[in-house]
């Protein structure tokens, strides 16, 4: 049993250049939340030195100057085109743990060790996923996830065919001995220091050494991770990574909100998202917290309390029923809510989490109203899948007006994928024009 680890290339930008293939070979750069920083850039971005994490004001003049292609995150159209790379990796892996939004471990069952068959798989795989969704990937495989990890750092910096394997990492003297452990998974800035004190530069290096000396210096973690690179699997699979203890849905705002009106809208939007999300992974919450949080960077007058606020409440019966959990988030935000103050972020967080099937009735509670409510988000599910989110909504969720709360998202493309209102359209005069979005650069 070998393990691999598919990621996807420059995922966000990537998925721009499905829709918009002007952008191939061209500077993409994709913004975090209200347009701040920047959060994914293609390979021609990063050549021009452009930082990740970097605020966009910080680099606008160099962008214009270079014509880089801006965008602002589209989670719509990256999210479903995330769900379709993983379904095609599904189907081409014996098991499958995902683990990111743009990366996915997979188990093969190979029954021999040859490596151009194995790199020969791998590559069928890529070909595959970049014809059936226009999204390049790179593959490394290996006996365990740590290497795994790292044959795919060499697919992507060194191997030109985007594929890379090491069966027998005991027999790569030549290359591990050129590979810095600071590119091992796992490995962080004091641990890479700590490294280096003893001498440890190279990945061969660090497989050199001792079990009982790696115990010693670098505890439990140290030994896993030298046996992981010695080809011994020390990190499970995770059959269901989906099951999780806690949920969280928050935003920063594009302008500070003062008004509990809109702050009400945003909770219950939030608290939507929330329930939406718990359904999609088969689970309730038993408690519901919420928070806001006062702008730490612009003061108010002769005010000198705290920024952060914060209040916590259990749902009278576990629930991932949308209307459940924004009555009580809202109730929540009352006690929370401060009159004058400028508040910059709020958010709604789920926990005590477990699975719907192990939802106990009280008998205080309607069994049947519990039941229909249960049907309605069903629907509400099934159409917003079907037509687009938002189809579908509650009254207290919806957006009314273009409030202060909404994310700032001035270079968001269409999404082409989830949204009859934004899909490309073909002109039948010019077949190879196409709608583009509103005011790309």
């Amino acid at each position: 049993m070998l393990l691999a680890i598919a990621d996807c290339n420059n995922f966000y930008a990537s998925c721009e250049r499905v829709f918009q293939p002007q952008y191939i070979n061209r500077p993409v750069v994709v913004l975090s939340n209200n347009d701040g920083c920047v959060v994914a850039r293609s390979n021609e971005a990063k050549a021009l030195g452009i930082a990740m994490g970097v605020p966009y004001w910080q680099v606008s003049q160099l962008i214009e100057k270079n014509k880089v292609a801006v965008f602002s995150s589209n989670y719509q159209l990256y999210g479903d085109m995330s769900a379709r790379v993983m379904q095609m990796l599904a189907q081409n892996a014996y098991e499958i743990e995902i683990y990111s939004i743009d990366e996915a471990f997979l188990k093969f069952e190979i029954q021999h060790d040859n490596v151009s068959s194995i790199i020969a798989k791998a590559d069928m795989i890529r070909k595959n996923i970049e014809q059936g969704t226009g999204i390049p990937i790179s593959i490394g495989i290996a006996p365990s996830k740590t290497l795994a990890k790292l044959s795919n750092h060499i697919a992507k910096k060194i191997s030109k065919t985007g594929s890379f394997a090491i069966i027998h990492p005991l027999e790569e003297k030549e290359l591990l001995s050129k590979l810095s452990v600071e590119e091992l998974w796992g490995i962080g800035p004091a641990y890479y220091r700590k490294l280096k004190s003893y001498g440890i530069d190279t990945v061969w290096q660090l497989m050199q050494k001792p079990e009982g000396w790696m115990r010693k210096q670098f505890t439990v973690q140290g030994l896993r991770l030298l046996k992981e690179l010695r080809g011994e699997p020390c990190i499970g699979f995770e059959e269901d990574p989906t099951e999780r203890q806690n949920m969280v849905v928050s935003r920063a705002f594009r302008r500070d909100v003062y008004k509990i009106e809109e702050l009400k809208e945003a909770i219950s939007h939030f608290a939507e998202r929330m329930a939406e999300k718990l359904r999609k992974y088969n689970q309730i919450a038993t408690h519901i917290s919420i928070f806001l949080l006062v702008n730490p960077y612009k003061n108010i007058p002769d005010y000198k309390g705290p920024r952060y606020f914060s209040q916590s409440g259990q749902l009278a019966i576990s629930s991932s029923n949308a209307t459940e959990i924004i009555q009580l988030s809202k109730q929540l935000l009352q006690l929370c809510f401060r009159e004058g103050l400028n508040y910059k972020k709020a958010g709604i967080m789920a926990w005590g989490l477990q699975k719907k099937e192990g939802l106990q009735m009280s008998i205080f509670e309607n069994e049947a109203k519990h039941l229909r409510m249960t049907k309605i988000m069903t629907c509400f599910d099934q159409m917003n899948q079907k037509f687009g989110k938002g189809t579908l909504s509650t009254a207290a969720a919806t957006v009314t007006s273009h409030n202060r709360w909404q994310r700032k998202e001035e270079h968001r493309s269409n999404r082409y994928t989830t949204s009859w209102a934004e899909l490309l359209e073909v002109n039948a005069n010019h077949p190879l024009q196409i709608k583009m979005n509103r005011g790309q650069k």
